[in-house]
């Protein structure tokens, strides 16, 4: 089972920073290595990097990229068919998990899973989704497909509010240790591909038994 740390912000953190920014440098970088066998050839190099602090949660992935797309036009719609990046996660202690699932346009997909398979889970509403904040460097709607190659930045903050209203968690989060993983695809694109940090028994990406660590510094 592999382990991300999440270090402790030293600063002020903008989601919209380059990967470079002195604040964003300090994260350790988680890189998506493990390709589904049902992939095309085109595996774009992903990489993700956390932070935290008192009030939120941090993520910034960067996407070396290729046939590109983003069709969904709403959150909550299908972005696991556009060129799309994901942060899984269980809090500690709990049952059920949160599949925070962002297209390369900022689109969002959010449930709240306990089995997703017996659809047993609930739609994150429409005023709770607004509460992650999302950057990205492309645009929101990308079709056509950019078939160049193509580098792509997707921030997002996740206030711990968030979670306190889901889960029972402790905000202080200095110690624990959550289950994760993070994963990259594009169901419907040209090149279809998906990624994963952690690898998982083969199938669907819904295995939070066979998360990774998410254990914050």
């Amino acid at each position: 089972m592999q382990s991300y740390l999440v270090k402790h912000a030293a600063g002020p953190v903008k989601i919209s920073a380059e990967w470079e920014d002195p604040v964003w440098n300090r994260a350790e970088t988680a890189k998506l290595e493990v390709v589904s066998p049902k992939s095309s050839s085109h595996h774009p190099c992903t990489q993700v990097r956390m932070l935290y602090d008192a009030q939120n949660l941090y993520g910034l992935f960067l996407v070396q990229d290729q046939y590109v797309c983003a069709r969904s036009q709403h959150d909550q719609e299908q972005v696991c068919l556009d060129s799309c990046v994901e942060f899984f996660v269980r809090p500690a202690g709990e049952k059920k998990y949160f599949n925070f699932e962002m297209n390369c346009g900022g689109t969002i997909l959010l449930y709240h899973i306990a089995d997703l398979f017996t659809k047993d889970y609930s739609h994150i509403p429409l005023e709770d989704l607004d509460t992650v904040e999302r950057f990205h460097t492309l645009p929101r709607i990308v079709d056509p497909e950019i078939v160049e190659p193509v580098t792509w930045r997707l921030g997002f903050r996740i206030p711990l509010s968030f979670f306190v209203k889901y889960a029972r968690i402790d905000t202080n989060l200095s110690g624990q240790v959550w289950h994760t993983n993070f994963t990259k695809c594009a169901d419907k694109s040209s090149h279809p591909h998906w990624l994963l940090w952690q690898r998982l028994p083969q199938g669907s990406f819904h295995q939070p038994d066979a998360f990774g660590e998410l254990v914050f510094e």
